[in-house]
């Protein structure tokens, strides 16, 4: 089958969860036999190439704007090299509403996995939002030959978006990457009260203020390390936050790779407080890893961690979560028991070949219907 994917970074080292699920999925169906290119807006980045040369991966470079990407290579790439199937990942980008009506014109089926449809997103700039859903992006969502969720919470998210939508929506959630972590697992260190966050500094979507009011709340003893890097738009709400820092919360450069891994397999907990989150692919690594996690209720995974009691889910005031991360630390077996199940309940669910083969089952599903 000849697979593109849109809505990835030109390189796959980018801090980015849907970009990092792009390149993950991608390469394991290129590793599958399948051809597979990525529709890029700037040229693939040298780390990119490595990917290319080890799994066969293709790259489309058509330069794009907010609105579309170029007509006239567009039309000439689907005239030449014609994919059976186009996977575009996002939500609310002009331009994917562009190309879904290009691949219409052509007959070329897509599926559309958003990412972020979560009831609060949408009602960020609902009035622009609105107007911009019932003209551009439902029409995109009616015509696309399948929709996935990551979680099974976002497909009621999906059904009140279009709720006419007669076709196939299907949840396979966002694979983490296991290439990275597999050699590291969690050292178990609980008594270095040593909380981790892993992620981009979007204040207001990931929020990193309630980490630091969580962090006031902590006793001393108990430290918050953040692994990222500034998110522009954001960045006028994180200067006060870095100059009022707690002194047991502490900002570092992002990791990947084995450094990555390392954080991870020493943290004593991992903790992510955002206001919305689909998904989590940094939850999910955490994880694999065997760290045990402790998550706001506002993030749709909190459902499967009270489903199958995965983890802390934390309330929703600084004090009480402080309070609950506090009794968990001083509770060794349970975290060993979240550590145990959630690690067993991911390498089941989100291993990136697994998610793979369900993307081409939804494939298959999507072109026969």
């Amino acid at each position: 089958m000849k697979i593109w994917h849109v809505g990835s970074s030109s390189s796959p080292r980018a801090v980015d969860g849907v970009n990092t699920t792009v390149w993950l999925i991608a390469r394991e169906q290129a590793r599958l036999g399948h051809q597979v290119g990525l529709l890029l807006d700037a040229p693939p980045a040298p780390e990119a190439t490595t990917w290319a040369e080890t799994t066969a991966l293709q790259f489309y470079h058509i330069v794009s704007n907010t609105w579309r990407f170029d007509p006239q290579k567009l039309q000439t790439l689907l005239c030449t090299d014609r994919p059976d199937i186009v996977h575009m990942h996002s939500v609310f980008l002009p331009k994917q509403s562009a190309l879904a009506r290009v691949l219409v014109q052509h007959q070329v089926p897509y599926i559309i996995t958003p990412n972020a449809m979560h009831p609060k997103l949408l009602r960020k700039g609902w009035v622009k939002k609105s107007l911009y859903s019932w003209l551009i992006e439902k029409p995109r969502f009616s015509r696309a030959a399948a929709i996935a969720v990551v979680t099974p919470r976002e497909a009621d998210t999906i059904k009140a978006f279009v709720p006419n939508y007669k076709k196939p929506v299907r949840w396979v959630p966002n694979p983490m990457n296991v290439y990275d972590l597999a050699e590291r697992t969690w050292e178990g260190n609980i008594q270095a009260k040593r909380l981790v966050y892993l992620g981009r500094f979007d204040v207001t979507h990931k929020g990193i203020d309630i980490l630091a009011n969580i962090a006031r709340c902590l006793p001393l003893d108990i430290e918050i390390h953040l692994y990222g890097m500034k998110e522009q738009k954001t960045a006028h709400l994180m200067e006060p936050i870095e100059r009022n820092m707690p002194s047991n919360m502490h900002l570092h450069k992002p990791v990947f790779g084995a450094e990555k891994a390392q954080v991870l397999a020493q943290a004593s907990l991992y903790l992510q407080t955002s206001r919305w989150e689909v998904f989590g692919i940094s939850v999910a690594e955490a994880m694999y890893s065997g760290v045990p996690c402790a998550i706001a209720q506002t993030m749709n995974l909190s459902d499967l961690f009270q489903e199958y009691d995965l983890g802390l889910v934390l309330p929703a005031t600084p004090q009480a979560a402080a309070d609950r991360i506090t009794h968990a630390l001083a509770q060794p077996e349970q975290l060993h028991r979240w550590s145990e199940q959630a690690r067993a309940y991911v390498q089941e669910h989100f291993h990136p070949k697994t998610i793979a083969l369900k993307y081409l089952e939804l494939y298959s599903e999507a072109t026969q219907s």
